[in-house]
């Protein structure tokens, strides 16, 4: 699968000049901390073009950065159940963001990812990956601890080797 969403990625990419990596999801709710721990883990090593931002559990706080910044793509990273074995990873573009569970923010991904259509004109999409526990806990579990630096690891050097 992860093979399917570099592919899909790349080609998502290929026209991109600036990008927001927009990183949702609360650090008390353990595999929910995937964004913000992503986040972390990207700061400092991609290039200039590339603002990650880690939004934590108010990504609309953030609306007003994304459009100073004027991004061509926006790809916005969360954890959604959507029936898969915990630590794998999905890319939909935003057209496609229905129907995924989140769990720690009010304004759906839907509605995130059409406002950032609309107000950025940018191209939108969502890297979700399906966490394994929700629960209240401030470590992931092991599955998104090895989706962390697997995704970290694509995510580099995709933007890299563009």
């Amino acid at each position: 699968m992860t093979a399917v969403v570099e592919t899909k990625l790349q080609r998502w990419l290929s026209q991109a000049k600036r990008i927001v990596i927009l990183c949702i999801g609360s650090e008390i709710r353990t595999d929910d901390a995937f964004g913000p721990v992503l986040a972390r883990r990207l700061q400092g090593t991609v290039p200039d073009y590339i603002t990650v931002i880690d939004a934590g559990t108010v990504p609309e706080n953030y609306t007003g950065t994304m459009r100073r910044i004027n991004p061509t793509h926006v790809l916005i990273v969360d954890v959604a159940d959507m029936g898969l074995m915990p630590g794998e990873l999905h890319f939909l573009e935003a057209r496609n963001v229905e129907g995924f569970t989140v769990s720690s923010h009010a304004p759906s991904l839907r509605v995130i990812a059409k406002y950032l259509t609309t107000t950025t004109e940018a191209k939108v999409a969502l890297l979700a990956v399906q966490p394994k526990s929700l629960e209240f806990g401030e470590a992931l579990t092991d599955e998104l601890r090895s989706a962390i630096e697997s995704t970290a690891t694509m995510l580099i050097h995709l933007l890299k080797n563009r």
